[in-house]
C-alpha cells in the first residue's frame, strides 16, 4: 500500500515512498528533486499544473538516468524541440515555443545525437580533461601548489570520487567548452543561448540538492561529518565562483552565506571530537580529515590528501569571498574571528596555515587590511547613528590601519629585484600559466589590491571626495598599474581593485577603464569584470548628484543586488 505522507514527487509519480527526510530512497536512487513538506505545492492541484509538473519530473528521471549511465544529457549541449522551455532566454527577451521548435541543434562537434553510448563517456573524460588543464587553470591562475604538497592532483581525485562534485564540473566544463567553440562554430544563437540557460537551471536545482545533502548530514557528530560538510562546502564555492565568471549574481549572497554555516559547523565538529572547548586550529580540523600522503618533520604542512587540500582550497577563496562582500553590505566579515589563526599565525609565511598568494595572487595582509576597514566602516555607521561618533578615535584606528597598508607597500617595494626560488623550481617553466613579469605577477596584484585598499579607507573616514589630493594620488597609481598588465585576462584577479577605483575616477579616465574591461573577451568568461563596469558606469552617470556621505556598498548596490566582485 502507497503511503499518503510520503514525499511530493513520490506522490505525483504513484509511487510508494519510505517518507526518510530530506531525499526519500526513490529520489535518491534516481538522483531527482524530493519535494516534501507539510504545505500541498501549488501545482499538485490534479489539474494542468499537475500534469505539467509530472511531465517535468519525467525529463528529470530520463536526464538523471544519463549521469548514471556516465553520459552527458542531451539537453545540456541542445535544446530539445519537442518541449521548449517557457523561461529559458533570458538573453533573447523571450522565446515563445515556435521560435523554440525551429532551432536546429548545435553543428559540428556539439551535435552527440548519434554517438554510441561508449563515445557519450569518451566525451564526458574529453570535457572533465578540458577543466583539468584548460578552466581551472583559467580561474585560478596563482594556484599552483608544489609537488611536495601534491600538487593539484586533488582535483582529479575529488571530482571523480565525489558523484555530486563529478557532475557540477561536467556541467562547468561543457558550459566553457560552449564558449570556447562559439567562435569557431557557426550557428542559431538562440540554440546556444537554450543550451545555456538550461545549464544555468541545472545548477540551481544542483544547489537544492546540495541544501538537502547538508541538512542530511547535520545531525551527525561523528568525524566523518567533517569530510562530508567540507565536500558540500566546497561544492557550492566552486558553484559560486562558476555562476560569477558567467555574470550571474542574484543568490551570491545566499550561496556566500551557506558555505560560511558549513564551515562554522565545521570547525565546532571538529571541537566536538578534540574537545578542548577552544576554536580548533586549522590543523586541528585537517587533522580530523585523515593524515598527509606524507610529511615533512621541519613542517607541519606535508602533501595533503585530496580531502585536505580542496578544504584548504575552499576556505582560502572562502575567506575572500567574505571579506570582499562585507565591503558592500555594510557588515564586518563574518569569519573576522577566524582570521588571526588562519592568516597570520606564526612570523614567517611558511608558518601560516593558509598563504593567500598562492590562491589568489594577494597576500595575507591586504586581505586582512580591507577585513579590518570593513569592520571600521560598521563601527563608525553605528556609532554615528548613536550620536556618539569620536572623530579622534576614527583617526586613530584608521591611521593603523593606513601605516600597515604603507610599511608592507613598502617592504613590497624594497623587494621587487629578490628572485623567489624554491624546490623543484625548474617545473614552474612547464606549469606556469602566468606571464612573466619583474618582481613576479602576485607583487603586482598585492600590490594593486594595497592602494585599492588605501582607496577604500579615504572613503570610510573622510567620504565621498573624490577630488582629494590623497584619492587621486592612488587612483593615478592604480590606472598606470592596471595599463602596464602583461595580459589583458590578468584583471579578472583584481575586480574589486579595478571597480572602486573606477568609480571614483575622473570623466577623462573612463575611456580607459572601458577599454580594460572590452579586452576581456570573451566577454561571457569575465562576469564580475563585465559587472564591475556596469557599476562604475552607473555611478558615472549620476556623478553630479553624489555626497560626502556616499560609499563604496552604495555604488556596488545601485543595481538593486550585491554583486560579489571576486
Amino acid at each position: 500500500m502507497k503511503s499518503y505522507d510520503g514525499c511530493w514527487t513520490c506522490r505525483l509519480r504513484k509511487k510508494r515512498c519510505d517518507e526518510i527526510r530530506p531525499v526519500c530512497r526513490n529520489c535518491s536512487a534516481l538522483q531527482i528533486t524530493c519535494h516534501f513538506g507539510n504545505e500541498k505545492p501549488s501545482w499538485m492541484d490534479g489539474g494542468f499544473g499537475q500534469k505539467e509538473k509530472a511531465e517535468e519530473v519525467k525529463r528529470e528521471v530520463k536526464s538523471a538516468a544519463a549521469r548514471r549511465r556516465g553520459t552527458l544529457p542531451m539537453d545540456v549541449l541542445e535544446p530539445i524541440a519537442a518541449e521548449p522551455d517557457n523561461d529559458a532566454g533570458l538573453a533573447t527577451g523571450g522565446l515563445n515555443e515556435q521560435r523554440a521548435s525551429k532551432c536546429p541543434p548545435f553543428p559540428g562537434p556539439l551535435c552527440v545525437r548519434d554517438l554510441a553510448p561508449s563515445q557519450y563517456q569518451a566525451l564526458d573524460r574529453r570535457f572533465m580533461m578540458f577543466y583539468f588543464d584548460h578552466f581551472f587553470p583559467f580561474l585560478f591562475p596563482f594556484y599552483k601548489p608544489l609537488l611536495l604538497e601534491g600538487g593539484r592532483s586533488w582535483i582529479m581525485e575529488l571530482v571523480v570520487g565525489n558523484q555530486a562534485m563529478w557532475h557540477t564540473t561536467l556541467c562547468l566544463s561543457t558550459y566553457f567548452v560552449s564558449v570556447a567553440l562559439d567562435g569557431a562554430i557557426s550557428g542559431p544563437n538562440v540554440c546556444k543561448t537554450l543550451a545555456w540557460e538550461k545549464l544555468l537551471k541545472q545548477m540551481g536545482v544542483t544547489f537544492m540538492m546540495l541544501h538537502h545533502n547538508l541538512e542530511e548530514v547535520a545531525s551527525s557528530n561523528t568525524q566523518d561529518l567533517i569530510i562530508k560538510t567540507s565536500r558540500i562546502m566546497g561544492n557550492i564555492i566552486q558553484l559560486q565562483r562558476f555562476e560569477i565568471s558567467v555574470g550571474n549574481f542574484e543568490n551570491c549572497q545566499k550561496h556566500l552565506s551557506a558555505a560560511i554555516t558549513l564551515l562554522k559547523q565545521i570547525f565546532r565538529a571538529a571541537d566536538n571530537v578534540i574537545g578542548d572547548g577552544e576554536l580548533p586550529t586549522f590543523y586541528g580540523v585537517l587533522s580530523q580529515m585523515g593524515r598527509p600522503l606524507w610529511a615533512i618533520k621541519s613542517q607541519q604542512s606535508g602533501a595533503w590528501s585530496s580531502d585536505q587540500a580542496a578544504f584548504r582550497f575552499y576556505s582560502a577563496l572562502l575567506i575572500v569571498d567574505d571579506i570582499i562582500i562585507s565591503t558592500c553590505t555594510e557588515e564586518p566579515p563574518r569569519l573576522l574571528e577566524y582570521h588571526a589563526q588562519l592568516l597570520t599565525n606564526g612570523g614567517s609565511p611558511d608558518e601560516r596555515p593558509l598563504n593567500l598568494e598562492d590562491f589568489i595572487g594577494c597576500e595575507n595582509w591586504v586581505m586582512l587590511q580591507i577585513g579590518e576597514i570593513s569592520a571600521l566602516d560598521t563601527w563608525k555607521k553605528s556609532i554615528r547613528k548613536a550620536g556618539q561618533l569620536d572623530t579622534m578615535e576614527l583617526v586613530a584606528r584608521a591611521s593603523a590601519i593606513k601605516q600597515a597598508l604603507l610599511g608592507n607597500l613598502a617592504r613590497l617595494d624594497a623587494a621587487a629585484n629578490t628572485p623567489k626560488t624554491h624546490w623543484l623550481g625548474l617545473f614552474t617553466l612547464y606549469n606556469d600559466h602566468l606571464p612573466p613579469m619583474p618582481g613576479g605577477c602576485t607583487a603586482f596584484v598585492t600590490r594593486v589590491w594595497a592602494h585599492a585598499a588605501l582607496l577604500y579607507l579615504s572613503v570610510v573616514v573622510s567620504g565621498w571626495q573624490p577630488g582629494s589630493a590623497g584619492v587621486r594620488e592612488n587612483v593615478v597609481r592604480v590606472l598606470a598599474l592596471l595599463e602596464q598588465m602583461p595580459t589583458p585576462e590578468l584583471l579578472r584577479t583584481m575586480v574589486w581593485p579595478f571597480c572602486i577605483v573606477g568609480c571614483l575616477a575622473e570623466p577623462g579616465e573612463e575611456c580607459r577603464l572601458r577599454a580594460m574591461a572590452n579586452a576581456l573577451v570573451p566577454h561571457r568568461l569575465f562576469g564580475a569584470a563585465r559587472k564591475a563596469l556596469e557599476i562604475m558606469e552607473n555611478v558615472w552617470k549620476c556623478r553630479d548628484g553624489l555626497t560626502i556621505d556616499t560609499d563604496f556598498a552604495a555604488c556596488v548596490c545601485s543595481l538593486g543586488y550585491v554583486s560579489l566582485l571576486v
